[in-house]
């Protein structure tokens, strides 16, 4: 099928260009989206994105350059956001030592304290129990760290100090 055809079709919403389209580049933008985040999960991810934003943006194809290069600059461009938002979401969750020794104390007994936070609680919640606690941020900037709204927080929040006194007083199952 001629390729101004095609486009012409995806253009129209057409089911069979979508499909002649998906499996003559899928292995290539997997390939491409897999070189870039080196993780199948989310590369997978990329892909599918990159056939949505496709259908969502082909009318803004003007068939100037190839369209394979057109698809994979989509590509490329969808991996590197996955792998900043990666980055971001590491930066947010990550509790070495230097991270919580370097902001208020530095003392072995921070980290440990952290360490054993993080045994009894999930991420999100040892996030709010270092922002809010350690860090002594307030709720709403501790939201705002985390990307979430107040009331989210406050749940969190309360949830979590009930886990923590059951758990420094004995009463923790495991």
């Amino acid at each position: 099928m001629c390729m101004r055809k095609l486009i012409k079709d995806l253009r129209l919403r057409k089911e069979h260009a979508f499909e002649t389209v998906y499996y003559q580049y899928y292995k290539l933008v997997y390939f491409v989206a897999f070189s870039m985040v080196k993780d199948r999960e989310v590369a997978e991810e990329v892909v599918q994105d990159t056939f949505v934003k496709m259908m969502e943006n082909i009318h803004q194809y003007r068939g100037k350059g190839e369209f394979k290069s057109w698809l994979l600059s989509i590509t490329r461009n969808l991996a590197r956001n996955a792998i900043k938002n990666r980055k971001r979401f590491q930066q947010r969750y990550s509790y070495d030592d230097e991270l919580v020794g370097s902001y208020k104390d530095e003392s072995a007994n921070l980290s440990n304290l952290m360490m054993e936070i993080k045994e009894c609680l999930d991420d999100f919640e040892a996030a709010i129990i270092l922002y809010h606690v350690i860090y002594e941020f307030t709720f709403e900037k501790t939201a705002s760290e985390l990307n979430t709204t107040i009331s989210v927080v406050k749940k969190a929040y309360y949830k979590a100090i009930k886990i923590l006194k059951e758990y420094y007083r004995g009463e923790k199952d495991e």
